[in-house]
């Protein structure tokens, strides 16, 4: 058996180390409360209760600080096979102490927006038109150049913080005369990995995928693609998925040699990595790419009707457990989307404590986080949803319809809307 050190995990991550457990490993978790918001407190309970060794520490992005824990949890550093983070804040971490791990330097590059992009660029990959810049009047040329409409984000952002579309040069200006007190507004986590730097990046049209792409012993498989939920008055905004994806199995296929191209440009090599990536009426254009398994609620959507528990997986293959041999056997469909409120809402005094229940009743999983006389605060990065619908059905066209009565019977009995969804454009009618 092996002894797997965990730098952060996501909330469904903590599924990791008990897969770990319960395969006989070693394991300590090193966990920085300034990433709390990314898990329960319970979870966080759970996470330090697993582990053979805890300690927390201070900041990812402190040297001394991450080579210093895992001495300090009690463990015996030289005695770690793998290092892995099921969490974005940890990847970098993790990829730095390990012996055996995801490579650091590829790490590095996918948490940099720009250098990304400057590399599939110069390797020949189709992505999409972009410059780095640092103020408005640099951005206002890049967008000129690049050609409206565009978007603007932050370099080493995460979770579409301080991310806009514009469409006009009024629309840019506007980010940054905002930018500053949108990272004031920030969790300390998410503004402390800011820098100054900004993407502007040409905005193309079509439908958003992700995929989740294996890699081990020089070989990277597609593990699986899902369709992905955007808002319809901010598709910056992620509310959900569907797997299977809904594509042609020629088109899937494409997408899944597009996404493993990233990756191995990208120099990913042990793990599994998260794509995201614009289906456009011409060719596939990378969206995102991050060197940790997808977040959010997509793992469990993942396994409930793929047959395989793919944070078991991702252990697996950190000890060196072999890949897949190709994409996972999907049977059936799943679908899941998040609450959250276009605008601040106020869930009403006299909601009762189990008022979820009927709803839940419903779905295959599910759950919502707020109870009677909460204000809930709008949708303003991928952290600030209130809950989430899982529905699972024969077709992804009815897992996402049951999810979508659902939600609306919770917006009729909450007394407020949620965001408003788009999945795939129709398509067209013969």
């Amino acid at each position: 058996m092996s002894h797997l050190l965990f730098v952060e995990t996501t909330g469904l991550g903590v599924q990791a180390l008990a897969r770990a457990k319960r395969s006989g490993h070693t394991v300590t978790y090193l966990h920085c409360p300034l990433y709390d918001f990314t898990a329960t407190s319970a979870q966080r309970r759970e996470a330090i209760q697993l582990a053979d060794h805890a300690v927390p520490f201070a900041d990812p992005l402190a040297g001394d600080a991450v080579y210093g824990a895992p001495l300090a949890s009690g463990a015996d550093p030289g005695s770690v096979d793998a290092v892995l983070s099921t969490l974005s804040y940890g990847a970098q971490a993790a990829a730095d102490l390990a012996a055996r791990g995801t490579s650091p330097a590829g790490t590095l590059v996918a948490r940099d927006k720009g250098e990304r992009r400057r590399i599939l660029r110069e390797r020949g990959v189709p992505s999409v038109g972009f410059r780095v810049v640092t103020d408005a009047a640099e951005a206002l040329e890049a967008a000129e150049a690049i050609g409206y409409p565009v978007i603007v984000k932050p370099v080493l952002g995460i979770g579409k913080a301080v991310t806009s579309i514009a469409r006009d040069p009024l629309a840019v200006s506007a980010h940054f005369a905002a930018a500053a007190a949108d990272r004031d507004g920030l969790t300390e986590g998410m503004a402390r990995r800011l820098d100054e730097r900004y993407l502007v990046e040409e905005l193309v049209s079509g439908d958003l995928y992700s995929l989740e792409v294996a890699a081990s012993g020089g070989r990277l498989v597609p593990l699986v693609c899902a369709s992905r939920k955007v808002s319809r008055e901010n598709p910056v905004l992620e509310l959900g998925c569907t797997v299977p994806s809904g594509l042609p199995a020629t088109d899937e296929a494409a997408l899944g040699r597009y996404a493993v191209e990233v990756c191995r440009a990208l120099g990913f090599d042990l793990g599994i990595f998260h794509v995201e990536v614009m289906h456009t009426p011409s060719s596939f254009r990378l969206i995102e790419v991050n060197p940790w398994l997808t977040g959010g609620s997509l793992p469990d959507t993942i396994s409930s009707v793929a047959g395989v528990d793919v944070f078991a997986l991702l252990v697996d293959l950190f000890p060196g457990g072999p890949l897949p041999d190709g994409p996972l056997p999907v049977k059936g469909s799943a679908s899941h989307s998040f609450l959250a409120a276009p605008q601040k809402s106020t869930v009403p005094a006299l909601l009762p404590d189990a008022w979820f229940a009927s709803f839940l009743a419903r779905l295959h999983s599910g759950y919502a986080r707020v109870g009677a006389g909460d204000v809930v605060p709008p949708m303003r990065t991928n952290f600030d949803s209130f809950g989430m619908l899982r529905a699972v059905a024969p077709t992804p066209a009815e897992a996402e319809a049951a999810c979508s009565a659902v939600k609306a019977d919770i917006e009729g009995f909450l007394g407020f809307p949620s965001l408003a969804e788009r999945t795939r454009t129709p398509a067209p009618v013969a």
